[in-house]
Parts: structure tokens; C-alpha cells; sequence
């Protein structure tokens, strides 16, 4: 079921793609250029929800267009014009184009230009001229769409992640407190998909911060350093629960019981509370967080000193181990998180 705020970026989308079509054919029109349809159909394809996206698809068929043009100009000039050598060009052009996608995706853009470019000025007068007003025709449509999702309820791919990053810390806080509670109750199994959509969102998240990082910050002030942070420290806890997921699931025999049930359910507690700050865009509780990390750290040792763990089989030892140093290794992340992010706001605050 969709909502209305779902929604709402699919309809501001609409609204734009149709300005930015109804501007590039106005503009291709006041021109004089023949074939405004070329710009209109231009700016369709270009338009995309982000801000990050139009600009790559800009950008794509922009210098793909170019090269596509410069390469049918290269073949007007070089093949005379008869049907065997129009079949000839044509075929030298376009095999490569689809060659060089191999290093350059824009390739498969300059490919259509190229055959627009030979093909569409078969007959005129001037085919040169001819082929650079349809290009000319596609950068309206380019221009028209770019300034559109630029200036025109411009939905940021930087804004849209920090939303999901948001809600994910909140939802890795559960899953975690979940697998802990899970662990210290006799080492209870949960469902082996537990975590397969969490960490499906997490690989979404590289893929826009890569796309805040080429695109955006060229037209936006943004603190990527921060939202990079939060990116890689949600993709190393994610790897972590992985492991504790898969710790707690593979047991054998009975369950036992945890000696360091209340270190571990206060190092949860902290750990938890931590997550869902970054949630609230807060900062963590470092001494909270170094207090409970220590705490597990010297009840463990405390009982390696006294043997208690000589008793305990090699199986049972290595699953809980796995398991604790799963959950230390999310509480050292979530330390240096914390640290970094203080360096960071600390940086800003004196510029």
C-alpha cells in the first residue's frame, strides 16, 4: 500500500518531467529549430527523481550526444554519399560505438547520435549543418531538464539517505537488542532472514553515497565526511550482526546459560541507546559506551584468570566467542563513530 508521502516524490517527479518536456519543445520552437520533438523526448529520458540521477543522465547523453556528433561528422566528411558507402558508414560508426562501451558506457548514446546524424541528413543540402541542429535539439532537452531538477522541488539523493540512514540505525538498534536477548536466553534460534532486508538497504546506501560524492557535492555544500561515516559504520555493524546471526543459529546440542549475562545485557543497553542516537542525529554517549565495553572486557578476563572457561566444551567456547566479539567489534565501531563525528562537528563549528 502506498501513502502519500511515497508518493509525493513520484508526483512531484510527474509534475516536473512534464514542465521539462513542455519547456524543451518551447524553447526548441522559439528557436526555430525543426524537429522539436527531438528536445522534448530528450528531456523525458533525462528527468530522473534525484537530483543525482538527472545529473548523471544529463551528463551521459549530453557528452554522449557530442561524441556521437563529432564521429557522424568524421563519416559525412570521409564517405561519399551513395547508398553503398551510407551502408558502409554506418556500419563503422555504430560497430564502433558498441566497441568502446567496453570502456565508456556514454558509447551506447553516441551510437544513436551517430546514426541520427548520418542516416536523418541523408538528402539534405547541407548534412553537417543538418546533423549539428539535432544535436543542438537534444542539449535543449538536456539543459531544459537539468535546470528543471535543479531549481524545481529538488528531491537530493544526499537528503533521501540521510532519511534511510536514520530509520536503518533505528531498525539495526532492534535487530541487535533482538539477537542479544535471543543469545542470553539459552541461545534461543531466530529466523535465518532475519537480517536479509536490513542488509539488502545497506547496499543501497553505498550506491547513493556514491552518487552524492560525483554528482551532487558539484552543485551542493554537503558534509560528506559525516555521511560517510554513518555509511561505513551501518555497514560494518550489519557485517557483524551477520555473524552473530549466524553464531546464534548454529549450535549444537543445548543451550546454556551466559556468566556474563549482566555485562552483556548493559554492553546491549549502551550499544542500542548509541544506534538510536545517531538515529535522532545525536551524538553517542562515548563514556557510556567505553564504560560497558570495558566492563565486558574485565569481567571476561576476570574469568579466564580464575579458569571458569577450562570447563566449558570447545564448541560452546568458540560459538560464544564468535557471538562477543561480533557484539565488541560493533561497540569499538560505534566508539570510533562517535570520536570522529565529535572531530568532524568540532571542524565545522570553527569555519
Amino acid at each position: 500500500m502506498f501513502t502519500p508521502q511515497s508518493q509525493s516524490p513520484h508526483l512531484k517527479h510527474g509534475v516536473k518531467t512534464g514542465i521539462a518536456a513542455v519547456m524543451a519543445y518551447s524553447v526548441a520552437n522559439l528557436f526555430h529549430l525543426s524537429y522539436g520533438y527531438w528536445a522534448a523526448l530528450s528531456a523525458v529520458i533525462v528527468m530522473q527523481i534525484n537530483v543525482a540521477d538527472s545529473i548523471k543522465m544529463c551528463w551521459y547523453r549530453f557528452s554522449g550526444t557530442a561524441i556521437g556528433a563529432a564521429i557522424g561528422i568524421i563519416c559525412i566528411v570521409i564517405f561519399p554519399e551513395t547508398p553503398s558507402m551510407t551502408l558502409l558508414s554506418l556500419f563503422v560508426s555504430s560497430a564502433f560505438c558498441a566497441y568502446m562501451t567496453r570502456y565508456n558506457d556514454r558509447y551506447r548514446m553516441a551510437a544513436i547520435t551517430t546514426t541520427i546524424v548520418t542516416l536523418a541528413s541523408l538528402g539534405e543540402a547541407h548534412r553537417i549543418e543538418y546533423g549539428l541542429f539535432r544535436v543542438l535539439e537534444i542539449t535543449v532537452g538536456v539543459a531544459s531538464a537539468f535546470l528543471v531538477s535543479v531549481l524545481i522541488w529538488p528531491l537530493r539523493a544526499a537528503e533521501a539517505l540521510k532519511d534511510s540512514l536514520c530509520s536503518q540505525f533505528s531498525e539495526c538498534a532492534d535487530h541487535y537488542e533482538n539477537l542479544m536477548e535471543s543469545f542470553l536466553n539459552m541461545q534461543t534460534s531466530v529466523d535465518p532472514e532475519l537480517l536479509d532486508s536490513f542488509n539488502s538497504k545497506i547496499l543501497l546506501n553505498r550506491e547513493t553515497y556514491l552518487k552524492v560524492m560525483r554528482h551532487e557535492r558539484l552543485l551542493y555544500v554537503e558534509d560528506t565526511d559525516l555521511l560517510g561515516l554513518k555509511v561505513s559504520t551501518l555497514e560494518k555493524g550489519a557485517s557483524h550482526m551477520r555473524a552473530m546471526l549466524h553464531a546464534l543459529n548454529n549450535v549444537q546440542g543445548e543451550g546454556y546459560e551466559i556468566i556474563m549475562r549482566d555485562e552483556l545485557r548493559t554492553l546491549s543497553k549502551v550499544t542500542a541507546e548509541s544506534m538510536r542516537a545517531i538515529s535522532a542525529g545525536e551524538t553517542p554517549d562515548e563514556d557510556a559506551l567505553q564504560n560497558a565495553f570495558d566492563a565486558a572486557q574485565d569481567r571476561l578476563q576476570s574469568l579466564r584468570n580464575e579458569g571458569v572457561t577450562r570447563r566449558f566444551y570447545l564448541q560452546k567456547m568458540v560459538q560464544f566467542f564468535a557471538f562477543y566479539h561480533s557484539a565488541q567489534f560493533i561497540c569499538k565501531d560505534l566508539l570510533q563513530y562517535t570520536r570522529q563525528r565529535k572531530k568532524v562537528m568540532e571542524a565545522l563549528s570553527e569555519n
